[in-house]
This record gives C-alpha cells, structure tokens and sequence, in this order.
C-alpha cells in the first residue's frame, strides 16, 4: 500500500514542533507493522478549519491523479476541522478508491469503520468554534486593557510588550509625507510610485514578509491613510470572520469597535486624519464597469510579463507595470491595437494562401512529427529518473523502520528527493502540454476554419482567441505574436 501521511499542527511553537515528531514516530511503527511503503508525508502548520493549506491541497491533488492508495491520519482532526471539508476529502478518497485510516481508530475505511465519520466531523467544528469564541474574547479583554493584539503592527510602529512604539527609523517620517502628499491632492497610486521611485521600502518588505513586493500600491497607501492608530488612538475589532470556516471578514460598526485613546504616541494629528477622511469621502464616486477590450489578458509586456492595459486617448496598449509603478519599473511598451489587428489579418490571410501549398504542409508535418519524437524520449528519460528516485525513496523507510537511517538523514533525503521529483514531474507535464498544443492538431479544419474567418471584415473575438494564444510587444512597439497552430513569428 501506498501510504500518504498527512500531518498537521496550529503553530510554529516549540511545543507543536515536537508534536508533529510524535506524529511522525507513530507512523513510522505503523507503516512498518503493515510492510506498507511510505508515498509522502504532506506537512501543515496551519489551522484545520481552512482548506488553503498548501499540503492538504497538494494531497487532494495526488488523490485525484491516484499517487497513492490511502490516507493516513492521527485523528479526523488533523485533516479538518470543518464538517464540509471533511465530507469533500471523504468523497475526492471514495471517488478515487482511496482509503482513510486515522490512528485512533474512529475512522478506518479499509476495515468498514466509518459509519461515525460524519459525527466526529461535526464534533471537531464545533471544538474549533468554541475555541475561537474563547480567543475572541481573551483578545477583546486585552484590547480593553490597551494592549495591541493585531498579528503586525501598523506601518511606523513596533511592538514592545503589548504597547505600540515609534520605529527608529525613517518609516514615521514616510506615514507623515503620505498623508501631506493626499492633502496636496495627490491620489493613491501616484503616491505610491513617488515612494517606489525614491526607495523606500514597502510595509511588507519592513517587517520583513516572505516574497514582499518591491512596489509601492495604491491600496496600500489607502490603508495607511485610514488607519485610526496613526492618531495615538488604539482601535481593535474593526472586522470580524463570520465563522471558523468562513474566512469572509465583516466590518464591525464603530460603536462596537474597541477605542483606547491615547494609548501610543501618534505620527498624525487627530484634525489632519479627520480632514483626510473628509477628503476621501468627497472623492467617492460611482465608477462605471470597465469595459473589456479586444486584447485584454491576450497581450502581454515582453519584459515584465504583465498584462498591457488599454489607454482609450492613445487607442492601443501600454505596460501595465509602467502604468502603475512608472518608467523605472519598465517601459511603455505601447503599440496600437488598430496595427496589431492589422498584423493579425496579414498573416491569417497569408497562412491561409500557403496553406494549399504542398510544400509547407510537408514540412509541417515534418516539423511536427520531429518535435513529438524529441519530447517522446525527454519524457522517457524523465520519468526513469522519477522512477529511480521513487525506489529509492521506498527503499528508505525499511531502513529507517529497523534504524539502519536516522530520521534527520531520512527527512534530509525525503525533502532532496521530493523537490527533485517535482521538478521531473513540472517538466514531464511541460513537455506534454506543449506536445498537445504544438504538434496536435486537424489542418484541413485549420484550413476551414480559417477560410470562414476571412469573410469577415474585422478582427472578432471568437477569432482572437480561437487562432492567437497571447501576444508580447517588445520594448519598441514590435509584437510577438503566439499562433495556436505554429511557432512565434
């Protein structure tokens, strides 16, 4: 049997850490009692009343492609604490004749055990739902006693025992210019690349966030602007989640939100962030639904990869990064969409004359049945590689079960091994796919499809999109355009 072993833990603390090697200890006598061979361990520390947790979702991935034969679990709990979770994995499993076993017995698919699964499932949610009720509270006592409880502290601040305190940097001095610079009628995102152009660095890359953005946004600098600590005030429980397992956050109205004054020094004067506020109301205003156009998420920037954005006064495209972030980010990169319908049209018309061609359509297929030939014997030799690492991932865990190999070696391996196959397996997948799309396809229907297209005048969508995969404009305006039946030209 092939075993998926799902572990999971709320949090980083050191506690937790050494309940996830119980877990793993566990079954580790488990599987060598059964002679059964370990596929995976797909490891969380998240909460169980979510499904984005990047394992547990990796694991239901796996399940449908049927990597493997069971799932293995300490206790229902582990995998959800979510009634409705809970039924889905136990569906995704039965659809795929995959069995669930947990360790504690209350769940065993393979022996005929789970007549209660749908009563442990309920008991676990509601668990969950009284400890949030509890921590909701103990949060809201300590926000009473004016202790800040957010999870990062607001732009400009740190955290020292509870208490919010002025960074020692220039990050006050940023807050301040932000709301000068709103007061002056500079709007959100002109702001934001006012700071981007002068290096400043974002929130997320100041608290240091994993994969933080270099760019300065629009909706962050609204942020900032309305965020009551900035007047020396504490305001905690502005939004709430509706319940454990609906993320959705409501906001709460002001009269129930908890107001501490004065508990902080203040960067913004209590007069200044009201007229902001001000401000920001009178600017509201209804914005008419954005229009699509013919190219939208069709066309690309050549450099940075984002979408072009449709400027109605130049009648053509432009970067949308340059847009957004300006000139330093990345260049224009504009072109008209009237010329890139008419490159379009030439070369439908023009692929449409050769076609009758023998010639092209010989080398067409040549070109075709060579490119399947050479990705044929890529995937070969992938998955040989893949089957090796597989082996020897299998051969592993019966050393490891008898003590030949100690678990920091064995997890060294699993993990060296585990990243390899995923990127075998990215390219096996990467491979097939431009197989499908490059080298599959009926010419004679090409052909007429195209022949019907030609007695139209104009460029249609139905057209775009059944013939154009996307197109990159370089920085000089020239496009590259991706033909779903040919190489870039």
């Amino acid at each position: 049997m092939r075993c998926a072993i799902y572990l999971r833990v709320s949090t980083n603390k050191e506690e937790q850490k050494s309940s996830l090697d119980n877990q793993r200890d566990l079954f580790y006598r488990y599987i060598g009692d059964k002679g059964w061979d370990v596929h995976e361990f797909y490891v969380d520390v998240e909460t169980g009343t979510t499904d984005k947790r990047a394992s547990l979702q990796r694991l239901i991935s796996d399940a449908k492609q049927r990597k493997f034969d069971v799932i293995l679990a300490k206790e229902l709990s582990r995998l959800a604490r979510n009634g409705k979770l809970s039924y889905e994995i136990r569906d995704i499993a039965q659809t795929n004749r995959i069995h669930i076993i947990t360790l504690d017995d209350a769940v065993n698919t393979m022996e005929g055990r789970s007549e209660n699964f749908g009563l442990y499932a309920w008991l676990y949610e509601q668990e969950s739902q009284r400890t949030s009720e509890r921590i909701k509270s103990s949060f809201a006592s300590k926000a009473r006693r004016g202790e800040f409880k957010g999870s990062i502290p607001p732009y400009g601040y740190n955290v020292v025992s509870g208490v919010l305190s002025l960074r020692e940097d220039d990050t006050p001095i940023v807050v301040r210019r932000i709301f000068q610079l709103y007061l002056q009628g500079i709007g959100f995102d002109a702001i934001a690349r006012t700071l981007t152009r002068e290096g400043y660095q974002t929130p997320s890359q100041t608290v240091g966030k994993k994969n933080a953005g270099m760019y300065w946004n629009g909706s962050t600098i609204k942020l900032i602007l309305t965020n009551p600590h900035y007047t020396g005030d504490l305001v905690q429980g502005r939004e709430t989640t509706i319940s454990v397992t609906v993320k959705t956050r409501d906001k709460v109205s002001l009269d129930e939100q908890i107001v501490i004054p004065n508990t902080h020094p203040a960067i913004i004067s209590r007069e200044q962030f009201q007229m902001v506020q001000d401000m920001m109301n009178g600017r509201k205003k209804k914005r008419p639904k954005c229009k699509k156009h013919l190219f939208t998420n069709v066309a690309f920037c050549a450099d940075c990869g984002k979408s072009l954005w449709y400027i109605k006064h130049r009648e053509g495209y432009v970067c949308g990064t340059h847009l957004k972030h300006g000139k330093h980010a990345c260049g224009q990169h504009t072109i008209k969409e009237a010329r890139l319908i008419s490159i379009i049209l030439d070369d439908i018309r023009e692929l449409s004359r050769t076609l009758d061609e023998t010639a092209v359509l010989i080398k067409i297929k040549a070109t075709a049945e060579k490119e399947r030939k050479i990705r044929e014997k890529q995937v070969a030799e992938l998955e040989k590689r893949i089957i090796r690492l597989k082996d020897s991932k299998n051969a592993l865990i019966k050393k490891l079960v008898d003590g030949t190999v100690s678990d920091s070696d064995y997890q060294e391996y699993v993990a060296t091994s585990n990243h390899e196959i995923q990127q075998l397996q990215a390219q096996v997948q990467q491979h097939r796919f431009s197989s499908q799309s490059n080298t599959q396809f009926d010419l004679e229907r090409l052909k007429n499809e195209i022949q019907s297209f030609l007695k139209l005048d104009e460029l249609t969508p139905e057209m775009l999109h059944q013939l154009v995969e996307k197109v990159e404009v370089q920085a000089d305006g020239t496009p590259k355009i991706y033909y779903r039946f040919t190489t870039p030209t």
